[in-house]
């Protein structure tokens, strides 16, 4: 399959297709090793995934309401 790259600032960026996102169960939070060849580029997608914000937050309400009390006396 060819592609052309696309700007995104003083970059270059991929896009990858939805069916091809699909196929493989990838999405924005996919994190990617990219590893320089002699001929291309190899772009592996990793299991690990990133977390977005909103994730960050809720994981971070949870923490301090199950601990919080207990933070507050810790930082005494």
């Amino acid at each position: 399959m060819k592609k052309h790259l696309t700007a995104i600032g003083s970059s270059l960026g991929l896009i990858i297709d939805k069916p091809i996102a699909e196929l493989y169960q990838i999405d924005r939070n996919t994190v990617v090793e990219v590893t320089p060849k002699e001929d291309g580029l190899n772009i592996r997608f990793l299991k690990e995934r990133v977390a977005d914000d909103n994730e960050v937050m809720k994981a971070a309400g949870d923490i301090n309401k199950r601990y919080g009390r207990m933070m507050k006396n810790l930082a005494k």
